[in-house]
């Protein structure tokens, strides 16, 4: 079926975490163009290969087939220098039938794309705390292919995958291709991560505590080629750096490691391992190590700095 002409917005911008992010575009896109139309009406640019002149001139000019067009462009914030003036022409009389899509972890109010969004069109923009819809997201993937997950293998899979829903999401592919049951176990989940993943998360975090600064960057690179997702690694120490964060507050307001335990929901298992992190992070290093974190983050955004070398240089400063 043949959609007809677009109505407005034309223009969307998703910026925040990555996963939900992803998701939501995705849905947005399977609204929009007919999986029998994909090839030829939804093209995914990324920032490194954006030519102004050329994706102007597509957009102006309608599909040989008809229907939507769609023009996903993704890490947009890792543009370094752009001219958008031929943009913003173009959004004065856009196409009736071409819609863009923009996203990236981050962008800036002051940012000419940001500006010409809230006036043309939608941002969306996917928190941290929106965490909970990024778990139905991998509910509704089990249930598609007829699984489900008990909820202590649910609480597994996020502390052994360090909060990543990035990294949930690759583990729950290999739990859908090899458990034969309906119902995943904690004790599936186990083996799969076991041969899944060579290193943890936590080992991270253990070997950051330790500086140990060349098993930290063997288990950063195992992650990164895993993924070739930054995003969720930074994501990965923060969440547990926060945690043990989270603890030592707990602990300086007086509280006990009950207190800690139903704050931070430390599975059994990992308990000792925790608190042995816990002893090991001052509450000065921790937020140094967090600020750099975020530093590193933002400099890797911005295009300051190459992603992964910018990694690698915090790690080699822990």
């Amino acid at each position: 079926m043949v959609k007809t002409a677009l109505k407005k917005p034309f223009l969307y911008l998703y910026t925040g975490e990555e996963f939900l992010r992803r998701s939501k575009i995705e849905g947005l896109i399977r609204e929009l163009v007919p999986d029998d139309l994909r090839s030829t009406n939804l093209s995914h640019i990324y920032s490194d290969d954006l030519d102004w002149s050329e994706l102007l001139t597509q957009a102006s000019t309608s599909s040989l087939l008809g229907g939507t067009q769609v023009f996903w462009i993704s890490n947009i914030d890792q543009l370094k220098k752009s001219d958008w003036s031929s943009f913003e022409q173009y959004c004065l009389k856009p196409s009736s039938d071409t819609l863009f899509i923009f996203e990236a972890d981050d962008l800036a109010a002051t940012h000419a794309l940001t500006k010409l969004v809230g006036v043309h069109g939608k941002h969306i923009y996917l928190s941290d705390q929106e965490r909970e819809g990024g778990f139905e997201v991998l509910k509704t993937k089990l249930r598609k292919f007829g699984k489900k997950m008990t909820p202590d293998a649910w609480q597994l899979l996020e502390d052994r995958l360090g909060g990543s829903l990035r990294f949930m999401d690759l583990a729950i592919d290999q739990l859908i291709l090899y458990v034969e049951g309906t119902t995943i176990e904690a004790t599936d989940l186990e083996k799969i991560t076991k041969e899944f993943l060579e290193y943890e998360p936590f080992e991270l975090t253990e070997a950051i505590a330790q500086r140990n600064i060349s098993r930290a960057i063997k288990i950063f690179n195992f992650f990164y080629e895993l993924s070739s997702d930054l995003t969720s690694i930074v994501g990965l120490i923060h969440w547990q750096l926060k945690r043990i964060w989270q603890a030592k507050m707990v602990l300086l307001r007086g509280g006990s490691k009950e207190d800690i335990l139903k704050l931070v929901k430390i599975p059994p298992y990992r308990l000792s391992g925790f608190l042995n992190q816990l002893k090991q992070f001052e509450m000065t290093r921790l937020e140094k190590l967090l600020n750099q974190l975020w530093q590193m983050d933002w400099n890797s955004k911005t295009g300051q700095f190459d992603a992964k070398i910018a990694m690698e240089t915090f790690l080699a400063q822990v």
